[in-house]
């Protein structure tokens, strides 16, 4: 299933993307709030309480409540999650393009989770921000809370997958010698366009990853290049610290990001970013000036 949510920010409503739905070339959203009142949201409760198997079986329903996708606005698939856990350098050669050591164990850091933003709406670049580019990444929703997980079993706990662009402000990540600021700013989280269920994803660990800004292609890769792969990932990190339903764990970006090429390739008002994982869906988000 490739779980939305729909309609207008702040006001969100859980649904279903259907393709080819009512017929080809044409796309529903089955209205999963219509169909059942106790579903409010995709949220902690929601993964918790068989959430995902319930929306499966309104699939099945005779009279489905459908509502046209064309000119629906799409938010961020998961509503406002406990974590937002990114990792860095786990692409060898991003590290490289940053004359970076491959790192031995994993680099986490956090995104604020007011920086979640829908995968259409516009990106806001920060008055006086200079050097803001974006980074294509795989990311995974936890479904379970899950405590020193043995990783044999990691991808049972995995509610779905999802795109993330992990907008970055160079300029502040460099001026705090941290990550959390230039990481976090509002809108830099664009999410989605959908939660793919994982029966739909049958290695996680060869999807194509692409990033264009105005149609120039940046990255272009494989998640199969990734260092630490996401069962090691869910192990490693839930062995110190519980991850709980809903939170999101971005999992890196190849190579190829605009800062790092020569002459950089940096977000003005006015340009179109592109990201795309194979199976995955497509966002496109334009950048526009603070007002």
């Amino acid at each position: 299933m490739k779980l939305v949510r729909f309609g207008p920010r702040g006001a969100e409503r859980p649904g279903v993307w259907l393709a080819d739905t009512p017929a080809p070339g044409q796309a529903s959203i089955l209205d999963v709030r219509a169909m059942t009142f106790d579903i409010a949201d995709y949220d902690a409760h929601f993964f918790t309480h068989y959430g995902i198997e319930r929306v499966r079986a309104l699939l099945l329903e005779t009279q489905p409540k459908l509502v046209p996708a064309a000119g629906v606005r799409l938010g961020a698939p998961v509503a406002r999650p406990g974590k937002i856990v990114c990792l860095g350098k786990n692409y060898a050669a991003h590290a490289a393009e940053f004359d970076s050591a491959i790192p031995q164990t994993p680099i986490f850091f956090s995104k604020a989770t007011t920086a979640l933003n829908g995968p259409f709406d516009p990106i806001v670049l920060p008055r006086g921000s200079a050097r803001v580019d974006g980074e294509a990444e795989l990311a995974l929703v936890i479904g379970r809370i899950a405590r020193r997980v043995d990783a044999a079993a990691a991808l049972d706990y995995i509610a779905g997958y999802t795109i993330l662009n992990d907008v970055t402000d160079r300029d502040a990540q460099r001026e705090g010698q941290q990550w959390f600021r230039g990481k976090s700013a509002d809108t830099f989280g664009p999410l989605g366009p959908y939660l793919v269920t994982p029966d739909e994803i049958s290695d996680p660990h060869r999807l194509r990853i692409t990033q264009r800004v105005n149609g120039q292609t940046l990255q272009d890769d494989s998640t199969q290049q990734m260092l630490f792969k996401i069962p090691f990932l869910i192990a490693y990190f839930s062995a110190a610290i519980t991850l709980e339903p809903g939170d999101i764990i971005a999992t890196g970006t190849p190579a190829g990001i605009g800062s790092a090429r020569q002459p950089p390739v940096l977000l003005r008002a006015g340009d179109v970013v592109e990201i795309a994982i194979e199976n995955l869906g497509e966002q496109r988000s334009p950048a526009v000036a603070e007002a």
